[in-house]
């Protein structure tokens, strides 16, 4: 009989990161893959647990048709949830953490560890958030039966930052296709005056994650001011959550006034919508895991400038691919002068669009979701021997 798997749902009552967004679409990834014939056997015996409390809305988005759901615990979520009530919900299956973390007290559990940013960058977490993370991470490595990262970079750092064995971690990688499920919003163009067929429209490059200190928005304004773009604007989505991420970009964020545009939050329809009107994406990030949203933007035609950090190095390969444009983490002017280059060259745009695509197409939530799968099938036969 096939093993009955359990699923932590603490992602639900969280705000939407990366990490978050792994979560979800790998679980709506998984939820499709149980309808086709080669994993019929394990519909019916994959269930997502949720915390009490949580809100009904948070799953209408993931729209799960055979993965059952489960609102459960005597603790309202959080960590207390996590430790106390996921072994005892969990009894007598194996349990797929998707967000870090998952109770150190189960051995039959895969965690899946997304990198060790909060172990390099601690000043761009709160005090608790580092602790959890600098105790309860070697714990999982220790007890868990399988640990699961996004990228060979992800491997590498998990086991230098926290100790456990690079054998033992596998890699799944995570999908760009989401975007494209969603119509383009072209509202948010409207809204900001960026709509290519409004009068007086400017093109623009875009940035994402304000707020977040290892997405390097700062040298992107730094660089834009350096570059001296006559009626182009830089767009700015994000927003800063001050319980995980205390401390923002700072005055350097503030530089450029008159072409600055931050946007906020935007839905992946409205982001969309951004990436596919955009002269590029300028992601320099100093520190990744994985680096999602250079995928995205490459998924919807969207040349990408990325960092020389090794995850982003690693998805887009620039080398190989011609997918991505390449600047130094603290090179202000290279990236300047980078900007200026797409600015001009619209033949050098629609090359990287090309590529970007071709680049994108190899990234898909249902090879995830496989992988996940497998991992769980792994712990499930290792227990029956």
């Amino acid at each position: 009989m096939p093993p009955s798997l359990f699923i932590n749902g603490r992602f639900l009552g969280q705000r939407q990161t990366g990490v978050q967004r792994f979560a979800r679409e790998a679980v709506r990834a998984m939820d499709d893959l149980l309808g086709q014939p080669a994993h019929q056997a394990l519909a019916g015996r994959v269930t997502l647990l949720v915390p009490p409390g949580t809100d009904p809305a948070a799953l209408a988005p993931v729209r799960l048709r055979a993965i059952q759901v489960r609102m459960a615990g005597r603790f309202g979520g959080g960590y207390a949830w996590e430790q106390l009530d996921l072994p005892r919900l969990s009894a007598g299956g194996v349990l797929l953490n998707l967000c870090n973390l998952g109770p150190v007290a189960k051995r039959r559990q895969v965690v899946v560890v997304h990198d060790a940013t909060p172990r390099v960058s601690p000043e761009s977490f709160s005090l608790p958030f580092r602790l959890a993370y600098r105790v309860l991470v070697p714990m999982l490595g220790r007890a868990a039966a399988a640990i699961v990262t996004i990228s060979t970079f992800s491997r590498a750092e998990i086991s230098r930052w926290y100790g456990i064995p690079a054998d033992r971690i596998t890699v799944c990688g995570e999908g760009g296709d989401h975007i494209l499920a969603q119509a383009a919003d072209m509202g948010v163009l409207e809204r900001h005056g960026l709509h290519p067929g409004t009068p007086g429209a400017a093109p623009y490059f875009l940035a994402v994650g304000v707020g977040s200190a290892n997405k390097n928005v700062a040298l992107v304004v730094d660089a834009f001011g350096r570059a001296g773009l006559d009626g182009i604007r830089l767009v700015m989505t994000g927003k800063r959550d001050p319980r995980v991420h205390p401390a923002g970009d700072g005055p350097a964020a503030r530089r450029v006034t008159g072409p600055l545009c931050p946007v906020g939050h935007v839905s992946d329809g409205e982001l969309r919508a951004l990436y596919e009107n955009a002269l590029a994406l300028v992601y320099p990030s100093r520190y990744e895991g994985f680096g999602l949203p250079p995928v995205e933007a490459m998924a919807c035609g969207c040349p990408v400038i990325i960092s020389d950090q090794p995850a982003l190095v690693e998805v887009a390969a620039p080398e190989t691919t011609g997918a991505a444009l390449v600047c130094g983490v603290d090179d202000a002017d290279g990236l300047a002068r980078l900007l200026r280059r797409l600015a001009e060259d619209e033949l050098l745009r629609h090359r990287l669009a090309a590529n970007g695509r071709a680049r994108a197409a190899r990234f898909r939530w249902s090879a995830t979701a496989e992988a996940l799968l497998d991992a769980c099938l792994g712990v499930a036969r290792g227990a029956e021997t």
